[in-house]
């Protein structure tokens, strides 16, 4: 299947906004060459929705729209849940053709929701593991037994997909062509060390606080939203200002963070492995990384085969020394050019490819 001049249908579990994860990188990327309906999360279910689920449109650009419904019926009980993913899917396929754009095909990021691909009138189906589920989520079951295939970022999730005998492809984490040249952005900053991403429970706050410490005189930049209120150490370190050289700048649109890479000295990926799924990967990393940006995390399985490109280590002060040795004697000039040169090949361009070859051999 060519990935070109199709009506692609795109849920998410995340709203369209500034911030952008894999899913909303998806949709950009795939509305290059496709109309793409990008339909985040419903509200919280209230009694005045039981008149209907409105379906409503708001175009981004000219191939990308946003959807936006209400469950027409809580969740709970389950004989609810299901009637209302019957009655939601309804209204959509209805107003998107109505809008002649019926589904060529359904791309789902999100195993809680919208789980029959057949009610929305997709021609094709696929669901997309970023993320490391567990069974916890309603429509996990349905959603794996009625597509037409799983696309996994780690060979580590594929097992959980077995029992549903569906073709899977194992794609890993992907980077935009768009995101390989960037001017810096202004700053009074001088060689300051980034870290983009949310400011959550996935974070390992001790090991920003050894880093922050270790390194006094050094700019350390945050950009993301801030999750953790009522958590002291979070509050010190983001918000109260106990640490003169840290500086949180919340949330900025996706498209200008190149700048920020562009600029920065170093770039950061403090995530606390010690959580399910956390030590597998780190999608900001390949932004990093394609700017030719050294980055300083944790290790992470699926980065063993370019493990010489960056600094990873599970120990705070083990990090530590690799930070400080960085700063005292600089790398090696070529390991910018080769983090460069690794990420080239992949371009959401270079996935894409992959899935038109996969949408191939499903078909038959």
């Amino acid at each position: 299947m060519e990935l070109k001049g199709l009506n692609i249908l795109l849920v998410s579990n995340e709203p369209w906004g500034d911030v952008w994860y894999s899913k909303h990188n998806y949709a950009y990327e795939l509305s290059k060459h496709n109309h793409v309906t990008f339909v985040g999360p419903a509200d919280r279910w209230m009694p005045r929705y039981l008149l209907g689920c409105h379906v409503v449109c708001e175009p981004v650009s000219d191939r990308l729209t946003v959807l936006h419904y209400n469950n027409v019926l809580p969740a709970k009980p389950r004989v609810c849940y299901h009637a209302n993913n019957a009655m939601v899917s309804r209204a959509i396929r209805e107003h998107l053709q109505a809008q002649g754009r019926p589904t060529d095909l359904f791309i789902s990021f999100d195993p809680a929701r919208l789980y029959d691909p057949r009610l929305l009138g997709a021609k094709t189906s696929l669901f997309i593991a970023v993320d490391k589920y567990f069974f916890s989520l309603p429509g996990e079951r349905y959603l794996y037994a009625k597509v037409d295939g799983i696309v996994t970022i780690s060979r580590s999730f594929n097992s959980l997909y077995a029992p549903f005998h569906k073709p899977v492809l194992t794609i890993g984490h992907g980077i935009s062509s768009e995101e390989f040249e960037a001017s810096p952005v202004e700053t009074d900053l001088r060689s300051f060390g980034l870290y983009i991403g949310g400011i959550d429970k996935r974070m390992d706050l001790s090991m920003v606080e050894q880093l922050v410490q270790a390194f006094p005189e050094v700019p350390f930049v945050f950009i993301g939203r801030f999750a953790l209120p009522g958590q002291p150490l979070a509050e010190d370190l983001f918000l109260h200002g106990r640490y003169p050289n840290v500086r949180f700048l919340g949330v900025k649109p996706f498209k200008e963070l190149k700048r920020w890479i562009a600029a920065s000295h170093f770039c950061l990926a403090p995530m606390d492995v010690s959580l399910s799924g956390n030590d597998i990967s780190h999608h900001k990393v390949f932004q990093y990384l394609a700017l030719g940006k050294p980055v300083f995390s944790p290790v992470f399985s699926e980065y063993g085969n370019i493990a010489e490109l960056l600094y990873m280590d599970n120990d705070p002060q083990a990090l530590v020394r690799k930070l400080a040795h960085f700063l005292e004697e600089a790398e090696a000039p070529e390991l910018s050019a080769a983090r460069v040169t690794r990420m080239k090949g992949q371009t959401y361009e270079e996935i894409l490819k992959r899935l038109e070859v996969f949408l191939d051999e499903i078909e038959g």
